[in-house]
This record gives structure tokens, sequence and C-alpha cells, in this order.
């Protein structure tokens, strides 16, 4: 009898196709859904929550029919597993109120069949329907064909993101998961991501004790109370510094200019102090935040051309390689001349690489 609870072996697993790398920091459009619970839901005001999408979900007894193509249901990558996934955040759903993050659940499953599998499978938590793709054609989300008994054909692929308001307020997507493999560890992983990511708070420096631990690490990491970059010098005493906090000490540190014409916001150092995961990420998002609300429309930064770790780490945050500077750390060892030619890693330290994040 076909279960739709139980996972079988071997199912294909999905990979990144890349259809979902247009979502980071996007704002949540004015569009209304209604929930399982008889309501509606305006995505621009969701709040702080996770949403987690899925294809659609299965009923014990009734296997799924075949695809257009003569498909089976379980040979598509990332199919199988609605249950799953739903049930992960049903019996995880205390640890996500604990941190006060709501769930939703997301589907272009009619709410009537929400409704009924929410009952059946005693979910705590609301499911939004997108069953007139409003939401789903408004947001470029990935999709795939596969005749249904009702609602749309138009499935959804699974997915998940964190929601929280920025700085203006607006909902905006701050992380991403996609694909989801396996569907029954979707709720795990977001959780402890969450768990790491709201330990990391981000004030402004304020205090003279603030102050003085910025003046401190910047010259512990730069060798001096200013820093060149793209061959324009930066002086600490101009730069806001935002401070990341983990258990009440200090973590982190970013440094920020607004640039002449108010468009443009230049990250001028980043530094995470402490080994724990988040902290540059959450500065990151941060520094995004502090430039939108300043009404920037790009937020930049450069690194050396020998530094492999940030490079990658950059564009895992979803920020985007857009120039080079070549021989910009050359010049800038003009007025430092303690700049190091050559790295640990053997890379000559010649240029400068820029990425971007749009606003």
């Amino acid at each position: 009898m076909h279960d739709p609870t139980i996972l079988p072996p071997n199912l294909p697993v999905p990979r990144d196709d890349g259809r979902c790398l247009h979502l980071r920091r996007f704002k949540l459009p004015a569009i209304s859904l209604p929930t399982t619970g008889g309501g509606v839901v305006e995505l621009a005001k969701i709040g702080r929550c996770v949403v987690f999408l899925y294809p659609r979900t299965g009923v014990p007894g009734k296997p799924p029919g075949l695809g257009a193509a003569g498909e089976e249901w379980d040979s598509i990558p990332g199919a199988r597993g609605c249950t799953p996934q739903s049930c992960g955040f049903r019996d995880l759903h205390g640890g996500f109120e604990s941190l006060g993050v709501r769930v939703w659940g997301l589907s272009t499953n009619t709410t009537e069949h929400q409704r009924e599998f929410r009952h059946r499978n005693h979910i705590p938590f609301e499911i939004l329907s997108d069953a007139s793709l409003e939401l789903t054609r408004a947001m470029t989300l990935p999709t795939f064909e596969f005749p249904v008994d009702d609602g749309p054909t138009t499935l959804l692929h699974r997915a998940a993101w964190y929601v929280e308001p920025d700085a203006a307020g607006a909902s905006r997507i701050t992380k991403v998961w996609y694909p989801v493999f396996p569907p029954d560890r979707c709720a795990a992983t977001v959780l402890e991501w969450l768990r790491t990511r709201l330990a990391v708070s981000i004030r402004e420096a304020a205090s003279s004790e603030d102050l003085a631990f910025v003046r401190e690490r910047f010259i512990a990491s730069w060798g001096g109370p200013f820093i060149w970059s793209r061959g324009v010098r930066y002086d600490l005493e101009h730069l806001h510094p935002l401070i990341a906090e983990v258990g009440g000490r200090r973590s982190g540190l970013v440094t920020l200019a607004v640039l002449p014409g108010g468009y443009q916001c230049e990250v001028a150092t980043l530094n995470a102090f402490d080994a724990r995961a988040g902290v540059g990420a959450a500065l990151l998002d941060a520094a995004a935040d502090f430039a939108a609300s300043r009404k920037c429309r790009r937020i930049f930064l450069t690194t050396s051309n020998d530094n492999v770790h940030a490079i990658e780490f950059y564009q895992r945050q979803g920020w985007r390689m857009c120039a080079l500077h070549p021989n910009a750390i050359n010049a800038a060892r003009e007025w430092k001349p303690g700049i190091p030619r050559i790295a640990d890693n053997g890379i000559p330290v010649r240029d400068e690489l820029e990425f971007e994040l749009l606003l």
C-alpha cells in the first residue's frame, strides 16, 4: 500500500539548478494567500518566520499517477517526500516557537487538499495555498509540471526560506535552502541554522568601550587606523562600525562607508573574531540592512585575489563578483609597505576583487 510517510530507498537526488539564486534578500510582495485556518496572510507583512515549500502531499493508499511523459512520481528528483518534510516541521515545531520564529507551509495545492492533510497529520501550523499561482509567477519560483486530481498541475520545487523584517520593516528572505534533500531532514537543518544565527546580535558601536574595541581590533587587523580599497583611503574615524555579539561577548566587526551621492555603500572591513559559525554572515546581512536604511541601491566590498576563503564565502552569501581592480594592492603597498607580496597559500598578492549586492 502506498504510504507517503515513508521515503523509499535510492530516490534521485535533486541538483541545484540555480533557479533560487534571485531569492536571496528578495522582498516578499504584497500578495495575500489563503490559509488552512480560513484566513488570509499578506506576504509583505508576514514578519519573522520560516516558509517551507513543497510540491504536493500524498494520500495513504492512493499512489500518484504518471506524468505526461509516463514518468513515475518517485523518479522526479525532489518530488517524493512532502509528508516527511511537513511532519519534520511538526515534530520540531516547539523548537521554532522557542526562538520566536513562526512556521508556514506553502504549496500550489488547494486549501481543501491542504486542510485534509493538516487534520490527518496533526500539523500545528498553517499552510498557505498559491493555487492561483499568483505568488509563484510574481517571484519566479522554480516549478515542474505533473497532472493532479485537483488544483494546478504546476507544482513547486521543494525549498525553505528564512524571512525577517529589514530595517525598513519589509519582509525579506535572508536565507534560502534549495534544493532540499533528504526532505525529512529539512526542519532539523533549518532549526540548527536558526539557533546559530539568532545567537548572534548586531548593534551599532556607541559606548566608549565599544569604540575602544573597534579601534583596537581595526588596528590589530589592518596595521593602523586606516585602510585602502580601490586606491581610496578610508580612515576609521569616518567609518560606521557595527559590532556582533555572541553570548554577550564581542565577536565580530564590520565598518561601512556611504559614498558621495548616497547611491552606494562600501564594506570597508569585515572581521569575525569568534570561530562560531554565522557571525560573518550576520554582519553581512546587517551591513546590507544598514545600506538599505540609508536608501543605498548597492552595497559592495573588495578582497585580495589570494583570499580564497573570502571569495567563496561572499558568493555563498549571495554576493556577486562584479569587477577586478588589477594591481590595486601593489598600489596600496606604497602607503602600507607591510602588505605581504606572497600569501601563505603561495598566491601573489596583487589585485582586488569586487563583490556587490544590489538592494
